[in-house]
């Protein structure tokens, strides 16, 4: 297999580089970070630039988001530790990696039903 370079394009140039896309998700993020790593990864002063103003940007553009739930049928977006508004961090995002419906959740929905129909009923919440 041939080795595709891209001298001939500055994606930089071309690419929409304030796309919510690349800082508002786990997905778009690590396309970035990979994209980052394969163009510049043979630089080491480009590649620490690129990556260092990348990952500032996605400092940024996540202060305002918490690891709080949304909504109460959500667990909490706790991806690695919490995140509250106003501090940097990204858990909200790589909580994205983690399915929303696991065991906990079915338990917290089924304890809610049966308190809805019939509120003497403690339970965990």
């Amino acid at each position: 297999m041939s080795e595709k370079r891209f001298d001939s394009i500055d994606v930089w140039e071309v690419q929409d580089q304030h796309d919510l896309y690349w800082t508002h998700s786990l997905r778009g993020m690590l396309g970035m970070i990979d994209q980052i790593i394969r163009i510049e990864g043979r630089d080491e002063e480009k590649f620490k630039e690129r990556i260092a103003e990348f990952m500032w940007k996605v400092v940024q553009a996540n202060l305002h988001f918490s690891s709080s739930p949304r909504h109460e049928d959500e667990c909490e977006r706790c991806g690695t530790v919490w995140k509250f508004s106003g501090e940097p961090g990204i858990s909200h995002l790589v909580s994205q990696a983690y399915p929303r419906v696991n065991q906990k959740t079915r338990y917290w929905e089924e304890q809610r039903r049966l308190k809805r129909q019939d509120p003497s009923i403690e339970g965990d919440e």
